[in-house]
């Protein structure tokens, strides 16, 4: 399998890891800020999902070791209220704003109103007009070695050859996160004549959606040979759906997010496999990123995660770094790209 960096850039697949470790502690030893701190605004899309709650976290780490001011906030689901939050924000003169839009569309007005205040504006997980850079998880290669994953297993079942029922609980829709994870899973089903995706439903990333569903095709897809879940929040409750069944001998499971819950049901054998993403990791670096925009000391316009596929064969180190981000998280190599901090374990 080829190797990969960990990190993606629009212009530079290869993340210049020396350069970034060395900027990395210079900047986070510094105390030139300690007159004046810079304001870093982090807005949710709500403060219930335990990914985002992880994410704030490892924000607040990294404002700790930036030695800067982070403000927190969210839309509660609601985007009226996620852009009443960013208004908030700009008249409170931040001086940089990292937003996980519920819905980017409805958002114009308001990165007007930052860009006339001069405040930059990290997207995350989606780019409009405005953004000043764009910080996410590279979701067609999260999809991508999903779907793999999956082929793979659907091999083992049928002898070697790749088929079989499959059916995927995605997130929000419209959303760009969504969108690109549940294509690259896709993409490669494309590949196999054999496999027929029978369904693809949105939840809104709400578990209790999940279950409902997962409920309906029980029924409705007898021979259902596979699920891919979005992200833990709704794969795990559908694992347990599938469990409660009696299919959990049929009904493969494979997920995203690498939550300590998607992790324990990697290794109780409930599902497959994860992505780790590790919320606290991301957490920092949507806190940190914008830092290192607002005070000009990172140009790049785009800045990819790459996530690790986490099976029963690495999910023991998997769990120890999710209990390191928890625990030790002071300590936590967050500077690094993610895929050498799971080779380290």
């Amino acid at each position: 399998m080829q190797r990969h960096t960990g990190w993606r850039t629009r212009e530079d697949y290869m993340f210049k890891s020396v350069l970034a470790a060395a900027a990395a502690v210079a900047l986070l030893t510094t105390s030139a800020f300690a007159q004046d701190k810079p304001k870093i605004g982090l807005i949710q899309i709500d403060l219930s999902n335990p990914f985002h709650l992880g994410e704030v976290e490892g924000a607040k780490e990294a404002a700790r070791r930036a030695n800067f001011d982070l403000v927190v906030t969210s839309g509660e689901g609601d985007v009226t209220k996620q852009i009443q939050a960013m208004e908030n924000l700009i008249n409170e003169g931040v001086d940089a704003i990292s937003i996980n839009f519920i819905d980017s569309a409805a958002f114009g007005p308001t990165m007007a109103k930052a860009a006339a205040a001069n405040i930059p504006v990290i997207c995350l997980h989606s780019k409009i007009e405005g953004c000043a850079a764009m910080l996410g998880f590279d979701e067609r290669y999260t999809g991508k070695i999903v779907g793999e994953y999956a082929a793979e297993l659907l091999k083992k079942r049928y002898n070697g050859e790749v088929k079989g029922e499959v059916a995927n609980l995605q997130g929000l829709l419209g959303q760009g996160l969504n969108t690109d994870r549940s294509g690259g899973f896709t993409d490669v089903m494309a590949q196999y004549p054999g496999v027929k995706v029978v369904a693809q439903e949105p939840t809104s990333w709400d578990p209790t959606k999940a279950v409902s569903i997962a409920e309906n095709w029980m029924t409705a897809y007898p021979n259902l040979d596979l699920i891919y879940g979005n992200s833990d929040s709704l794969t795990v409750p559908a694992a347990n759906v599938v469990d409660r069944a009696g299919k959990q001998e049929q009904v493969l499971i494979v997920s995203v997010d690498g939550t300590e819950p998607g992790l324990q049901a990697v290794k109780s054998g409930a599902m497959e496999s994860t992505v780790m993403l590790a919320p606290q990791y991301s957490g920092f670096w949507k806190a940190y990123f914008p830092f290192l925009v607002a005070t000009k000391k990172d140009d790049r316009k785009e800045v990819l995660i790459q996530g690790v596929l986490v099976t029963k064969d690495n999910v023991d180190a998997a769990l120890k770094l999710a209990a390191d981000q928890v625990g030790n998280i002071e300590k936590f190599p967050f500077e690094k790209p993610l895929v050498e901090i799971v080779a380290g374990y």
